[in-house]
């Protein structure tokens, strides 16, 4: 499994959840004394996202890719969660590797009154800007042709791994308010062994 934003709080616990079920996990990470004890020296790629050789390192000879790539933060997110997937989907292209999970948040998921929830008129002004760069990674999925699902979450907790959660495509799941990091990583490592939501935005929350 390649994994991108690893030293993130999915991140984490995608690739402690990888490890444990016995897949072999390679990272890309700026700084590689972050992920140590984790992950090992040999599957660690030191790089940034940005780059497209350090992806396509990243990238070949795995199977699927997990995607938990972050921002700057709210206010100014910059452009590296866009950008960044723009990068893997065209490493995956090269190298042959056709399945992603991505996480992005709920803001780009259908809403129930129609259009997009986060370009509604009482959509909370601070997440608009972070909203524009999932919409970047939606973007860049749909784009492609590859076997992608986008993870999309409300408030993330840091909680416990429950793996009681709701899920719905293309929508937040009614009243859903929060879901714990945790049972993020779980719901993505089950989808990248069996999808169930091929090409598919996913509302995920309890």
């Amino acid at each position: 499994m390649a994994v991108f934003g690893g030293t993130g709080r999915v991140g984490r616990r995608l690739i402690e959840y990888a490890s444990q079920a016995g897949h072999s996990v390679r990272a890309l990470v700026r700084d590689p004394a972050r992920l140590r004890g984790t992950v090992p020296e040999s599957n660690t790629v030191t790089g940034d996202v940005s780059d497209a050789a350090a992806a396509l390192t990243t990238i070949d000879g795995a199977e699927v890719v997990l995607s938990s790539l972050g921002g700057a933060g709210l206010a100014n997110p910059g452009t590296a969660i866009s950008n960044g997937m723009r990068n893997i989907v065209a490493a995956m292209t090269r190298s042959g590797t056709r399945r992603i999970l991505a996480v992005a948040g709920s803001g780009v998921l259908d809403d129930p009154r129609g259009g997009i929830r986060g370009e509604a008129p009482d959509f909370p002004d601070v997440y608009r800007a972070i909203t524009r760069e999932h919409m970047g990674t939606w973007e860049a999925l749909r784009g492609s042709d590859l076997e992608w699902t986008l993870v999309c979450c409300p408030d993330l907790v840091d909680g416990t791994r429950t793996r009681h959660y709701r899920v719905e495509a293309n929508r937040l799941p009614q009243g859903g308010r929060s879901i714990s990091v945790e049972d993020v990583a779980d719901f993505m490592l089950e989808q990248a062994g069996a999808p169930s939501y091929p090409r598919l935005r996913v509302g995920l929350a309890y």
